[in-house]
């Protein structure tokens, strides 16, 4: 996966909650209402940012950290698995990578989480299968 120069943008609590929000037809206060787990989000949204700083974490596995932390922590009522997809996939874009694989592979990446696959794991997929946006 390419690297950008510098570092990597990250989403915040206020991104996650507007991806969520896309996802399930309403707004970011509507998604706020879904919300169940605020720290456990909160957390989920740092994870990027903490493996990179402290293991040296490529993008790839940045956003698979990300995934892992919100498909884990179960922060919304309902869609978890969904809002981790999402948030992975935009993590990718606004930093330059786009994911070339079909729904059903992007749907196994995110329930393989919940089978035990680990964000490591995930990141290889995720490197194999992402391109430069052009």
């Amino acid at each position: 996966m390419p690297e950008r120069e510098g570092e990597p943008l990250y989403l915040d609590i206020d991104d996650v909650l507007e991806l969520y929000g896309a996802i399930v037809g309403g707004t970011i206060d509507e998604a706020a209402a879904q919300l169940r787990n605020r720290s456990g989000l909160e957390g989920a949204v740092a994870r990027p940012a903490s493996h990179a700083h402290y293991a040296g974490a490529d993008v790839a596995l940045q956003a698979a950290v990300l995934a892992h932390g919100i498909a884990e922590t179960q922060p919304f009522i309902d869609g978890n698995k969904r809002a981790a997809l999402v948030a992975l996939l935009t993590f990718l874009e606004v930093n330059g990578s786009r994911v070339r694989a079909t729904d059903p592979e992007l749907a196994d990446w995110i329930i393989s989480l919940s089978k035990g696959v680990t964000p490591e794991e995930l990141a290889t997929r995720i490197r194999a299968a992402t391109v430069a946006v052009e």
